[in-house]
């Protein structure tokens, strides 16, 4: 909050100062013609009115470049504190993710554990009902069997005729 005031603020001295720059060097070629008296017109159109300027707009220039800087690094800062934000709001999803999951995983596995018991105990049940049905079921002979079986004899001929017809 106060940095961004701060910046504000700032914005504004930038401003101010560009245009007071300007505005500096236009009044000082105004006032080395006009405002100057008569005998001192050489010394500041010479080399001493030269470093003057210079000393003036190098002045200027380090002023504004500092507040400029100054900026910059009050965007950076808003920028990193944005990054870190987003950084640690990505790790806690992936965080949630992963417990998600595992929570998922843990519920398929327990499913899976319950179908593996249920299997079991049919298949234990079902051992067990085949157990019980051979021990109730009685034995054959195996000369009834042979007699239960059709003769391959006339008989068979017969079926066959009238199923031509």
């Amino acid at each position: 909050m106060a940095s961004r005031m701060v910046r504000k603020v700032l914005d504004i001295t930038l401003a101010a100062a560009r245009s007071a720059q300007s505005f500096g060097a236009t009044s000082w070629k105004y006032l080395k013609v006009e405002a100057v008296p008569p005998l001192t017109v050489g010394v500041f159109g010479g080399p001493i009115g030269k470093k003057m300027e210079m000393y003036a707009a190098k002045f200027t220039n380090k002023f504004i470049n500092a507040i400029d800087g100054r900026i910059k690094e009050i965007d950076a800062e808003a920028e990193r504190e944005r990054q870190e934000m987003l950084a640690a709001i990505r790790a806690h999803e992936n965080k949630l993710l992963a417990e998600a999951k595992a929570k998922e995983a843990a519920r398929i596995k327990e499913i899976a554990r319950k179908a593996a018991e249920a299997v079991k105990a049919a298949k234990e049940l079902a051992d067990k009902k085949k157990a019980e049905l051979a021990a109730a079921k009685p034995k054959e002979d195996p000369k009834a069997k042979a007699k239960k079986t059709k003769p391959k004899g006339k008989g068979r001929k017969k079926q066959q005729k009238r199923r031509r017809k």
